[in-house]
């Protein structure tokens, strides 16, 4: 799993494109894919890789369905916060 840290948006493009982004954005519109799709083509070969990788796939761990969990839980956990 990969750590999570605070990055804050620098008004460039992270994509590498090197364009201008509005105020408070990290990506142009679709340039979060371009860079998805690099790194994981530079870091892990493919996509099938990628997920093969992270445990997933058909001999895996099912992503919908670990998604699907994920959202419900987040969604439970604030219904009770509510409650």
């Amino acid at each position: 799993m990969v750590t999570k840290t605070q990055s804050m948006p620098t008004g460039t493009c992270w994509c590498g494109c090197e364009k201008q982004t509005k105020p408070g954005a990290f990506f142009l519109t679709g340039h979060d894919k371009t860079a998805t799709s690099a790194v994981i083509q530079l870091e892990y070969g493919s996509v099938v890789d990628f997920v093969v990788a992270h445990g997933y796939g058909p001999r895996g761990k099912n992503a919908r369905a670990q998604l699907a969990v994920k959202k419900t839980n987040k969604i439970a956990a604030w219904a009770k916060g509510k409650g």
